[in-house]
């Protein structure tokens, strides 16, 4: 487990948590340690879409949660770590130009909230 990971018991509490309270979790460990996950794996990573047909990056709090929800689907994928000032700096331009918004921990394909990057930013800081 990476030094700034949390268990799986603790994974599976979170995961539990209502979309309201998963928000404010992602939001709180993102301030606590400087960074989220992402999936994906040496050259690319995990996007979904909507019902809208937007689409979406997902991210979550923390990599056991990102394992729980997607390991196992596709050989060589795990989460990956991006630290928040970079994940400001160079990924939001990126999908500003992909035209994406952010999925806030989903779990079982249900986002906590879907962001747009405006918005995320504006969490963020």
């Amino acid at each position: 487990m990476a030094s700034d990971d949390i268990s799986r018991r603790e994974a599976e509490r979170l995961r539990g948590l209502d979309e309201t309270d998963r928000v404010a979790r992602t939001f709180e460990a993102i301030a606590d340690r400087g960074a989220l996950w992402v999936w994906g794996d040496e050259g690319d990573v995990l996007f979904t879409e909507d019902a809208r047909r937007r689409n979406l990056l997902p991210i979550w709090p923390y990599a056991t949660v990102a394992r729980l929800e997607n390991e196992g689907e596709v050989d060589g994928e795990h989460a990956i770590r991006i630290p928040a000032d970079v994940f400001l700096r160079e990924w939001l331009p990126q999908l500003e130009e992909d035209d994406a918004d952010i999925a806030v921990f989903p779990v079982e394909e249900r986002n906590a909230a879907v962001l747009t990057l405006a918005e995320f930013r504006s969490r963020l800081r």
